[in-house]
């Protein structure tokens, strides 16, 4: 049995992604498993699902804690969330990424793999510029980085159970097929990333959150961030206004910069900004 675990964020179709998996396997004659995890359900914060993939009926029916495959479809979490957790030497992490396969953190002995599912998806307008759907791409290039479906089964799937733009998802999953990057495990030294998990917060009114987001970390629900042009910038003040997470401060010059660790990356301040001279920029 071979073990997946999906990493993404709400609105990129993580969900879609380990399900279509799961679907394409059964067109190869396997016997699959998905399902999701939940945390926050809204769009931009972190999502997980898994697929389990087997020649013989599966009993299990948990969280995936052990996987033999990570896959994450946007880069960011990488930062922010603990997403190689009880991946073993041996097993495969797969980004979407514009970077190198060699340049992925990853622990020791991990296989790495790199696509470009962003760029791809873009190409054949799936999804938006801000929040791009990057499933089918991500899927092509796990086909190829593990053989675990055929892209022929892949492409099935994806005709049967898309419904929105089948064909263009359908070119999106074979381009990741073709533009996967691997890389041995040997080829460059991997660093163990390492990830304080703060003490869990006490909320007396349940599930209302009950501190400001200075004390509330969400950086982990960008997708893109805001950089500032200074050369432009005329100290409106305008970003610091509108921002609604506190993310902009003032230096003592009188210009904002952006505190990444509260930023969500909702381009709030990019829309209000007057001279236009802030910039949404894709994280890598």
């Amino acid at each position: 049995m071979i073990e997946i675990r999906f990493h993404g964020r709400g609105g990129q179709g993580t969900v879609v992604a380990s399900e279509l998996l799961a679907q394409a396997a059964f067109l190869d004659g396997k016997i699959p498993q998905s399902f999701p995890f939940f945390g926050v359900e809204r769009r931009g914060a972190p999502v997980t699902a898994f697929t389990r993939i087997d020649d013989r009926p599966i009993r299990l029916r948990t969280s995936i804690t052990r996987p033999d495959v990570v896959v994450v479809l946007d880069p960011g979490l990488l930062r922010t969330t603990p997403v190689t957790e009880g991946l073993a030497p041996g097993g495969l992490l797969l980004v979407n990424t514009p970077r190198r396969a060699e340049e992925l953190a990853a622990p020791p002995g991990v296989r790495r793999a790199s696509v470009d599912a962003t760029r791809i998806a873009l190409a054949h307008g799936l999804g938006t510029a801000m929040l791009p759907i990057v499933n089918t791409a991500v899927l092509g290039a796990l086909a190829r980085a593990t053989g675990v479906v055929t892209l022929e089964a892949l492409g099935r799937a994806v005709e049967q159970f898309v419904p929105a733009r089948p064909a263009e998802n359908h070119r999106a999953a074979r381009d990741g097929y073709l533009g996967v990057r691997n890389a041995d495990p040997a080829a460059a030294a991997p660093v163990p990333a390492t990830f304080a998990v703060p003490a869990p917060l006490a909320h007396p009114e349940g599930p209302v959150a009950s501190v400001s987001s200075e004390v509330i970390h969400t950086a982990a629900w960008r997708t893109f961030t805001p950089v500032i042009h200074l050369d432009r910038c005329t100290k409106c003040n305008f970003c610091w206004k509108f921002c609604p997470d506190a993310a902009v401060e003032l230096g003592a010059d009188g210009f904002p910069r952006i505190r990444l660790e509260y930023c969500k990356g909702c381009g709030i301040c990019a829309a209000e900004c007057p001279p236009k001279t802030i910039e949404m920029v894709a994280e890598a």
